[in-house]
């Protein structure tokens, strides 16, 4: 993501024209963007004219709208976004209040991928979500392929999303007697279209890791297949690759099986240097504190503001669909609640529901944190109850008139 012109400060009103680049991008405009924001974007429009004869013509006109966002439609598997709304600034084809959609797409030979963003409150969580997103760092440096016998899934893993590139099935008979011979060759056509989709979908210029996963044999003899091929069809980048392949056995070929492959030791010590391992490191460092010291942590809604108050966050864990909500009162409580630890000296991460990580910190309803001192009184506190006050000490804009007012709108 790049950011073309700025008219933005943290915790007020502002605009923002970026370029959106690649489908991590997406994700992270998918977050930065809440109902009620301005979008304006570059679209199709159908217009209607009257000729001199009576007769009624329609046309697509391509043209810059802005709209005011009452829905919001996200496909991942697409890398698109639609955004719904009333037209807010009129021009001289459509007037204000006219209904629209957008349909956002990355940079590519059919879209420029530029939109702008405008909103009344630009608060701490999503102006660092906008300066994360524009770091070139922290792009999909690994790649993996889950599988089974005739079925595949091939995905890249970002630091803020696994994506699912393509979903490959194939029939494979049984290998009993005379039937192993077609097992044989279903199998060959199987790993072929396995091969075919890591030359589709995967940059070796960015990849830094291949993880081939499987239970039983199948990731060797996938990755003695891909090898071989590559020899014979001279695919050099398939050949250079070979030191970033690593086979590692799992349960299933379903994208569930990355959880258990990603908390491996040795697979977490091969990528070390990655970025997507941060959000492991920081679920082991949460589950072995609960292990050893059960009163230095806190885990759902209540207990961790309990202890924020108390000023004992040491590391505060909370997964992005908190910060999605609909009403403005519920994000200002979390956006609080992050103030207050970042203030108090703290650390916040911010897990992607789109990660097996995020599916864990689900568990514990998105948010959890190991303190920097034992609380036990927090195992008293009720871990599901929904939060419902906000912190004093916040810093949330255009807080005091705001009040705890929702938006309505579908």
């Amino acid at each position: 993501m790049k950011i073309l012109g700025e008219h933005i400060e943290k915790g007020d009103k502002g605009s923002v024209k970026i370029r959106i680049e690649d489908d991590e991008d997406m994700w992270q405009v998918y977050n930065l963007v809440m109902i009620g924001d301005q979008v304006t974007a570059s679209t199709q429009r159908k217009m209607q004219t009257v000729a001199q004869t009576g007769s009624v013509i329609s046309s697509k006109r391509k043209m810059n709208l802005t709209i005011k966002v009452q829905s919001i439609d996200y496909d991942p598997q697409r890398a698109e976004i639609r955004y719904s709304g009333r037209v807010s600034r009129e021009n001289e084809y459509v007037r204000a209040g006219a209904f629209h959609t957008l349909e956002i797409t990355p940079i590519d030979h059919e879209s420029t991928g530029v939109i702008e963003i405008g909103k009344d409150c630009w608060d701490a969580v999503v102006y660092q979500r906008l300066r994360d997103a524009c770091n070139i760092t922290l792009k999909a440096d690994v790649a993996a392929v889950v599988m089974q016998e005739g079925l595949a899934h091939l995905c890249l893993i970002t630091p803020s999303m696994t994506i699912l590139k393509q979903k490959i099935e194939t029939n494979i008979p049984r290998k009993r007697g005379a039937g192993a011979e077609s097992h044989d060759k279903a199998m060959k056509k199987f790993f072929e279209s396995v091969y075919q989709g890591v030359q589709r979908h995967i940059n070796w210029e960015v990849v830094k890791c291949f993880l081939v996963c499987s239970p039983g044999f199948i990731h060797q003899d996938f990755t003695a297949y891909a090898m071989q091929v590559a020899v014979q069809r001279d695919h050099k980048e398939i050949q250079k690759s070979k030191p970033l392949w690593m086979n590692v056995p799992c349960g299933n070929g379903y994208m569930n099986s990355l959880k258990e492959v990603l908390q491996d030791k040795t697979i977490a010590s091969r990528l070390s240097d990655t970025k997507a391992m941060s959000e492991v490191k920081l679920m082991d460092q949460f589950f072995a504190m609960m292990g050893n010291d059960e009163d230095r942590v806190a885990y759902g809604p209540l207990p961790v503001q309990a202890a924020v108050e108390k000023d004992a966050v040491q590391l505060l864990l909370m997964l992005d669909t908190l910060f999605r909500s609909r009403s403005i009162a519920e994000r200002k409580k979390w956006v609080a609640m992050v103030e207050s630890v970042q203030d108090g000296g703290g650390e916040v991460k911010i897990f992607s529901s789109m990660h097996a990580t995020g599916e864990q910190l689900a568990d514990f309803m998105g948010v959890a944190a190991i303190l920097r001192f034992p609380c036990p009184e927090l195992n008293e506190i009720d871990s599901d109850q929904e939060l419902d006050v906000i912190p004093t000490n916040t810093s949330y804009c255009a807080l005091d008139g705001m009040g705890d007012e929702e938006e309505e709108e579908d």
